[in-house]
């Protein structure tokens, strides 16, 4: 029993810990949101014949975009380093890190299974639409942590988003829509974290 209760209070003390102030996190989401869905416009730039198409662009695109938000994360990273964090901070950065090496696992995983079955395209479509139910993932164990109920209708969104933009699979369309989710889920909301951190 007195484990049980202990438990109980240790639950709680997370709660409390994570209501005295915001989550410091905002700013990663933001350039998240902007530069993969900056990269999302390019990649259907390309496959409109807007811009060069070939495999090296797709890359150019991709990997430079990641490059990019790494050397933002590390930057962004570096300068919370010596502040202390709530526990409800912590829990949710340890989080999203999770969702971050979660998506870099599974694109090498589609990686693998082109190579195995000669042919990426079919899989490429599943790309954006897993992506989000990981970001889903992150904004809910973010809005329980911090009791900030509106993160809860961010995550909805993007579990909401991910069935829906299945459907544009093949169309080049379904570029489109992923960077306007990238947008609207994670670069919004990380505007609306990084003005509540400064208040």
């Amino acid at each position: 029993m007195s484990n049980l209760q202990s438990d109980i209070d240790y639950i709680k003390s997370l709660a409390e810990d994570g209501s005295k102030g915001p989550l410091k996190n905002g700013a990663t989401l933001f350039c998240a949101g902007l530069i993969y869905g900056v990269a999302a416009i390019a990649h259907y730039a390309m496959i409109m014949n807007w811009i060069p198409k070939s495999g090296a662009m797709s890359a150019v695109i991709w990997i430079g975009a990641s490059i990019l938000f790494g050397i933002c994360a590390t930057v962004l990273g570096l300068s919370r380093i010596r502040v202390k964090g709530s526990a409800s901070n912590r829990a949710t950065a340890s989080a999203w890190s999770a969702v971050g090496i979660g998506i870099f696992s599974f694109i090498a995983c589609l990686v693998i299974l082109a190579n195995i079955y000669q042919n990426f395209e079919p899989l490429s479509y599943l790309i954006a639409p897993v992506i989000l139910l990981l970001y889903g993932m992150g904004w809910w164990v973010s809005a329980l942590m911090s009791c900030q109920g509106w993160l809860k209708l961010v995550s909805l969104g993007c579990f909401l988003g991910a069935p829906a933009i299945s459907f544009l699979a093949g169309n080049a369309l379904q570029m489109l829509a992923y960077a306007a989710c990238l947008f609207l889920f994670a670069m919004v909301p990380g505007i609306a974290l990084m003005r509540a951190e400064k208040a």
